[in-house]
């Protein structure tokens, strides 16, 4: 009869066993292609939730044209279908917009109001074309379509302006109501349950701000216009909407002391027809983690500094800069996931509390991220809990959502690419069920070697499934030469309850699981 020391060690052994054979972010498949060392050539990945992927593939060719050739795959990364098009030297790609049926790409010819909607069927693979005239030249910054109906944002003379061009006659024309001085296209929202558009605009007039939200039916008639308040000082800076109900919204964002696109917290409110109800405030020290980013030293100056200020009877005050993602359903609450983020100068960068000094002599190098706050809330707009998710030293050339979120039995898988690896955190709410993990992206062949990562990114997928996508170079164990370019596109599948592996673990594993 064994022991009871005999069979604890028995069960540390089955434990260990079980721990090669699962790790908590499983790279599973992968796919590769071979980028052109002679032409330009683009990639991007469209993830399709449990639809699978898309991948467009643009490529130069002779005098200036190129060839655009569309993948489709499944989950499991097989090829469903392929389609090519033509694209002429004159036409330039400016904006891309999916839905559920197709992927749309604008694309204006060179100095002219020329414009043609390009659009693929996710289903088939079918492209068809719609060619339009813009009423005036705009610098272009918004794109999205309802329907048979794309809705082009921009700026003519420095002026706002929203034109709507339909497939069905080619018509464009311009939504009433929004060609003003002084004035920002906050952003462009489809309320597809209603059939409706929402253009949210910044307006500074007079020393005031103003945040209105128009909102116009499928025609492009205007059907209402929402005045949103600014109380005690506190302008709004941008907003995501989410209907309720047939004449219900909840607007979530954030907003500033006074009129500036520095941050100061979060807001969140009703809106019964034209009507917001009152606006909760939530200034980032009455959030319960969001100086975790810090170390612990650090975070208790800053603490202690606050509360300082309000034993003075002073409001503390902020100035961080804030990329708000897209609001996540998860069961009976909406998850909001925003970003902290800085310029970056490749004089040197002087950045304090939340702000960048300014210097006329800098050159804009890029954003740098500092962490991302995530924070639950429910249907009446009241902030549920809050969590925080380190970032260190995330840089980008362009400001990209970089922290994505998958879910699994209640919890929330954070990662961030960087460097060839992803870095992950589980948080339950307002708890860490697991600290920070980095994890390498493998090849397919044990005998590859990775020689550098390019513009790696990462895109949260259906259930806990993440895509890992960018460049590489990869050279070979086994003979000496130059090494190969690919663009790739992993899956990765999140386990939260795996055992933990350490850092020589992981990248056995790895080697072990890239195929």
């Amino acid at each position: 009869m064994k022991t009871l020391k005999q069979i604890l060690r028995l069960l540390i052994f089955i434990g260990a066993l079980f721990s090669e054979a699962r790790a908590q972010l499983e790279q599973s498949l992968r796919l590769e292609f071979k980028v052109s060392q002679t032409n330009d050539e683009y990639f991007d990945v469209t993830p399709l939730n449990k639809e699978g992927l898309l991948v467009t593939q643009r490529k130069e060719e002779y005098y200036g044209n190129e060839k655009w050739s569309f993948f489709r795959f499944d989950t499991l990364l097989k090829q469903q279908w392929s389609a090519e098009y033509k694209l002429s030297y004159e036409l330039h790609p400016i904006k891309t917009y999916h839905n559920q049926n197709y992927l749309f790409w604008l694309l204006q010819e060179t100095d002219s109001d020329k414009l043609t909607v390009l659009r693929v069927d996710l289903h088939n693979g079918e492209i068809e074309t719609f060619k339009g005239d813009l009423l005036t030249r705009a610098d272009i910054v918004h794109f999205k379509v309802l329907g048979n109906t794309a809705f082009i944002g921009g700026y003519h003379h420095s002026r706002p302006v929203v034109m709507a061009f339909s497939f069905f006659d080619k018509s464009i024309k311009a939504l009433p109501y929004l060609y003003t001085t002084n004035t920002e296209i906050s952003n462009i929202e489809l309320d597809e349950q209603r059939n409706q558009l929402n253009v949210l605009l910044y307006t500074i007039k007079r020393g005031d701000c103003q945040f209105t939200i128009k909102t116009y039916s499928y025609e492009g008639k205007l059907i209402k216009t929402t005045t949103m308040p600014f109380e005690d000082n506190n302008g709004l800076i941008s907003g995501k909407i989410l209907p309720l109900d047939e004449t219900s919204s909840l607007i979530v964002g954030n907003y500033a002391q006074g009129c500036t696109q520095y941050s100061q917290g979060l807001y969140f409110s009703r809106i019964k027809d034209a009507e917001p109800e009152k606006l909760q405030w939530v200034d980032f020290s009455k959030l319960e983690n969001f100086f975790n980013y810090l170390k612990p030293k650090r975070k208790q100056r800053v603490v202690e500094k606050i509360s300082k200020r309000k034993e003075e009877g002073k409001e503390p005050k902020f100035r961080y800069r804030l990329l708000v993602h897209e609001v996540i359903k998860s069961n009976d609450e909406f998850v909001l996931v925003a970003e902290v983020y800085y310029p970056v100068y490749k004089n040197g960068t002087m950045y304090t509390g939340g702000m960048a000094a300014r210097n006329p002599n800098r050159e804009f190098d890029g954003f740098r991220y500092t962490h991302a706050i995530v924070c639950g809330f429910d249907k009446a707009g009241n902030l549920l809990w809050d969590n925080c998710f380190a970032l260190e030293n995330v840089e980008s050339i362009e400001l990209l959502p970089m922290v994505q979120v998958t879910r699994r039995d209640g919890l929330l898988v954070l990662g961030y690419p960087k460097d060839g690896k992803i870095n992950t955190e589980v948080i339950e709410r307002n708890k860490i069920v697991r600290e920070k993990e980095a994890f390498t992206i493998k090849s397919a062949d044990d005998n590859d070697r990775i020689v550098d990562n390019e513009r790696g990114l990462l895109a949260a997928w259906h259930d806990h499934y993440f895509l890992a996508y960018g460049y590489q170079k990869i050279g070979s164990e086994k003979w000496v030469g130059a090494p190969r370019e690919v663009f790739y596109i992993n899956r990765f599948s999140y386990d939260p309850y795996a055992p933990r592996l350490d850092a020589k673990e992981e990248t056995k594993k790895g080697k072990s699981s890239g195929n």
